[in-house]
Parts: C-alpha cells; structure tokens; sequence
C-alpha cells in the first residue's frame, strides 16, 4: 500500500524550506533541517524538551490533527527525510535562492532574488492552518541554540549533540 505524506515530497520540502527562509533569512543549515521536520510534522513540537516558559505550546501542538500518518518513530522520519532536504537545499542553492557560497560554510542565507506570487498567497494559507505552532517553530524554537547541552539538537533528539564543538 502506497501511503503519501508531504514530509518526504521534494516539492512540498521545496515550499516548507522556502517558508522558513523567507521568514528567517540566515541560519544553520542543521537547524533549517530541524525546523523543516517540525513544519512537516508540527504535532511532534509536544515530544520536544522545552524550556519551561515555552511549555505552553504542547497543547496546541496535541490538538492538532495530522490528515497523514504521523511518524511512527520521529527519529527515523527525520533520517529519511535527510536526502530530500540536502536536494532540495542543493537545488535552491544552483537557482540562486540560497546564496551558494553560505551554503559551502553550512549556513543558509535567503538571496534577494524574488518568488512568485503564487507561493507568497501559499505561504499565507500555509501559515494559518497552524498559526500558533509554525508561529513557535520559526520564532521560538529558532532562537534556541543549535549545538550543545540544552541545544536544539539536545532538546529535540533528533541529531546528536555530544561531540559539537561549543
């Protein structure tokens, strides 16, 4: 049985990766892939080990109702959607939205050059099916610091963070 889920679609990676770059502009390209997973799969932001200010999210995050299957293991989910966000960074790296030469130091930075008006009206609807989450994920939880204890590869579990050079 073939099951779809946007999260390991290129093209729905391409319009969640230039969401978030549109908003952010410059961050790490781990943190982007972190982010990218919580946008794809915003209901996971409650397995997330939150500072305690930021705790309040876990039941916006609980109500929402995924019309796909959520990850049966988010770990796993998040490796195999490793390849398709390296295409996809690559891909928007050779059209020139993604400055190349950041990308070579592992940092993402938004190019000036403009998007279409069709996905500028998609980011909208985009943001207000989930409002409150995707709000947390690209204002919060991009604030956090990648690397470390208490980092988001830390918090999240989703890489590993004990050997980063802090």
């Amino acid at each position: 049985m073939l099951i779809y889920h946007p999260a390991f679609d290129a093209y729905h990676c391409v319009f969640r990766l230039l969401y978030a770059t549109n908003i952010l502009n410059e961050l790490e390209v781990a943190k982007l892939r972190i982010l990218d997973f919580y946008l794809a799969f915003p209901s996971e932001v409650m397995s997330i080990k939150l500072p305690r200010d930021q705790v309040y999210i876990r039941k916006s995050a609980q109500q929402l109702q995924n019309i796909y299957h959520g990850p049966v293991n988010g770990k796993q989910a998040f490796r195999d959607m490793e390849h398709i966000q390296n295409a996809v960074i690559r891909s928007l790296g050779a059209s020139s939205l993604l400055d190349q030469s950041a990308l070579n130091e592992g940092m993402v930075l938004r190019t000036n050059k403009g998007l279409p008006t069709e996905f500028i009206s998609a980011f909208k609807s985009f943001s207000v099916k989930e409002d409150l989450v995707i709000k947390f994920i690209l204002e919060k939880l991009v604030n956090l610091p990648l690397n470390g204890l208490d980092g988001l590869k830390d918090r999240t579990g989703l890489m590993e963070y004990r050997y980063d050079n802090v």
